[in-house]
């Protein structure tokens, strides 16, 4: 019999772990019930059906204020568009074929997805709740956008208009899916599940919470006494604003999550809210906060303006935390190929919320394509749902393009380094691909468009000229008081770009009407701050800033309070100028518990090349790979023992392997066939992976 053997301090962390996880799902599991004792007194006067009630409840995202709010549904070219197809294709050079082969994503949705649809082929996406639980379009639909394998054969037809099948691939056509119901099930609720299901890494999030003008189409009393529009907010205390942007409890929900298991990559729809509002003698109702019910509005009552009036501030809580990507919409770009060629080809989508939260951070973090996208469809009852098409729109699906590059920016890691399980974290993800989107909108971030539209290549082009030192991507510890500096040169021939990201502890949520309503106080507890020094000159560059005041002025450059990601961009740098990139604190910086600990963030930069050191001035611990181009060997020196010496091909396959090498090593190339090749060398220190190429 095989004897497995763990040591103390595994034995240790593996409980430690998993206790902090139940205790999450606890703290989560009291919160779900004390909602729905709150909404319990809504029906304890009410003739509803039980069913009505549980239909509900089942949907119940909290409370803003005193008034009940549900979770709702936010519903190719989009691939070209974010370049997605250049990866799939292999024409990406270094990153391999990408299309998800390994890859898994978690998936919570309205319900079950329908599995058999001829887009997700047998076994790909995967219904873990209870059979017993509903199919659900939406769910079908954003597995579409994720995991559809393009299948070509034939045309569906919509408005008589027929469209391609092989239009609704997916970003990632081999991968698979865990699919959950973002509602209350056996498993607990969405939060429940996130704290405590195994082998979490990347999940998608399309729902959220509508907290401006609603419109219900059917009477649910005595939450909803008929259908019409709803004002989420206290109209007593405000007539102008509400809810939106609102760092509330589902946001601290989010944000601890991830700070407990930073390997979480949670990644969320902003919903299509923008330009809700009631026209002509629609029926609208108010929140009484004497009564605690819906009423209609008065004949003198001054009726809010629609969402987003003035272009700001209708996203909901729940989209609004630290340490997620939250995603808006804009449309299919019309240039050739869909390709982007510069700011103005990117519009939004008209329904897609707009930030920021309330104390001026950007939200959304990222666009993508969420309008007229073709994907697999589910319709209960219809005889013919195995196989149905729709063309859809909304920014749960902009949300699944994202996560869906999440997965593949992850596999061209895979493939680089030769590790099938490699994954990132979730400061790394969200620093790479904001700092790679490019810029939508105004100059800088905004919020409409966050930090700009995802791009694949771009992302996927870090990690390539990482290997050869012409880029940056590292994750490193900050301790109180003492700065990270690292000096990078400068190409000169395109913007040097430098950006951190960071998973900031969940701060106390605002409950009361008056903060959710009004308060801008910034959300940010350890407040790191990024600038970027030019060496010879002493001039000092500061990151993009919004401006709490004016939302929709143009984003300015200085001291940011509010982000979790810092960006600091040189249009003009000197070609081959030395810039010193310096992290720092304010204040002291603690952990979730708000004891003294390190912060951990990641930081990237671009425009760069390798900076090259006299050779008295090597670091004496350094691996050396040399050359990178050969004909035939490829020496390495180590001043540790090697432990491995792995060469791949740039689709992942290990090709060569040496266990227990010598300090100096020499592999000789003659047998292989020329190309792109990476070369990883482990010791007891760690792993370097470099690119060679054989001539």
């Amino acid at each position: 019999m095989k004897k497995i053997v763990l040591s103390v301090g595994m034995l240790c962390s593996f409980y430690f772990s998993n206790a902090q996880d139940l205790k999450l799902k606890n703290e989560f599991g009291k919160q779900r019930i004390n909602n729905e004792k709150r909404f319990d007194a809504f029906f304890s006067k009410s003739k509803q059906s039980a069913q009505v009630k549980d239909s509900l409840k089942q949907n119940l995202a909290g409370f803003v204020g005193e008034i009940p709010v549900f979770y709702s549904i936010e519903e190719t070219g989009a691939n070209a568009t974010a370049n997605v197809d250049l990866l799939q294709s292999g024409n990406v050079s270094g990153a391999g074929t990408v299309t998800g082969d390994g890859i898994k994503i978690t998936v919570f949705d309205a319900g079950r997805v329908q599995d058999t649809h001829e887009q997700f082929t047998t076994g790909r996406a995967i219904n873990k709740e209870a059979a017993t639980e509903p199919k659900h379009f939406h769910a079908t639909n954003v597995n579409s956008v994720l995991i559809g394998n393009g299948t070509a054969t034939g045309t569906f037809n919509q408005a008589s208009v027929a469209y391609p099948k092989a239009n609704a691939k997916g970003v990632l056509p081999k991968a698979t899916t865990d699919n959950y119901r973002f509602a209350n099930t056996a498993l607990g609720d969405n939060f429940q599940k996130l704290s405590t299901l195994p082998d979490l890494n990347i999940s998608n999030h399309s729902y959220g919470v509508n907290v401006g003008w609603t419109n219900i189409t059917a009477a649910s009393p005595p939450v909803y006494p008929g259908a019409g529009w709803y004002w989420v907010g206290n109209y007593e205390l405000n007539t102008l604003d509400t809810y939106s942007g609102t760092y509330a409890i589902n946001d601290y929900n989010f944000d601890k999550i991830v700070y407990q298991q930073p390997q979480q990559i949670i990644i969320k729809s902003t919903g299509n809210y923008y330009g809700f509002g009631p026209t002509g003698s629609q029926n609208k109702y108010k929140y009484d906060s004497q009564l605690k019910v819906y009423v209609p509005f008065e004949s003198t009552d001054i009726i809010p303006a629609a969402n987003c009036s003035l272009g700001y501030n209708c996203i909901g809580y729940g989209s609004l935390a630290k340490n997620i990507i939250t995603v808006g919409a804009v449309h299919q770009l019309t240039t050739p190929d869909h390709k982007y060629t510069q700011a103005s080809d990117v519009i939004k989508g008209s329904f897609s919320s707009a930030g920021p939260r309330k104390d001026g951070a950007v939200k959304p973090d990222l666009s993508a394509v969420g309008v007229d996208m073709i994907m697999a469809n589910y319709t209960t009852g219809s005889p013919n749902a195995t196989n149905l098409y729709v063309l859809n729109y909304g920014t749960s699906y902009a949300a699944a393009v994202v996560s869906g590059i999440a997965g593949a920016i992850t596999q061209v890691q895979r493939n680089i380094s030769g590790n099938s399980s490699f994954i990132f974290k979730a400061d790394e993800m969200k620093a790479l691909l904001t700092h790679t989107a490019n810029e939508a909108g105004r100059p800088g971030p905004d919020v409409w468009y966050g930090w700009g539209l995802i791009d694949g290549k771009k992302a996927a082009q870090v990690l390539i000229n990482k290997l050869e030192e012409n880029s940056y991507l590292e994750r490193k510890p900050l301790t109180s008081g003492t700065p990270f500096e690292k000096e990078i040169k400068a190409t000169g021939n395109e913007p040097l770009k430098v950006t951190i990201s960071w998973v900031d502890p969940a701060i106390t949520p605002f409950t009361d009407d008056v903060d959710m309503q009004s308060n801008h106080a910034s959300r940010i507890v350890n407040d790191l701050d990024l600038r970027v020094v030019e060496v010879g000159s002493g001039n000092i560059y500061y990151p993009w800033k919004l401006d709490v005041s004016n939302p929709n002025a143009n984003a300015t450059k200085g001291d940011n309070l509010v982000d979790n990601v810092e960006q600091v961009v040189i249009d003009n740098p000197t070609p081959e100028g030395i810039y010193k990139v310096i992290v720092t604190n304010k204040g002291t910086l603690v952990n979730q518990d708000g004891n003294l600990a390190d912060q951990d963030f990641a930081w990237v930069a671009t425009g760069t090349k390798k900076v090259t050191l006299a050779s008295s001035a090597f670091d004496k611990d350094e691996i050396k790979i040399y050359p990178t181009k050969t004909k035939d060997a490829v020496n390495i020196t180590s001043p540790n023992e090697i432990e491995r010496i792995a060469l791949f091909d740039m689709n992942g396959k290990l090709i060569l392997e040496n266990l227990k090498a010598s300090k100096s090593h020499s592999i000789n190339l003659n047998k292989f066939p020329s190309s792109v090749y990476i070369i990883t060398i482990k010791t007891k220190t760690g792993t370097v992976s470099k690119k060679i190429i054989k001539e």
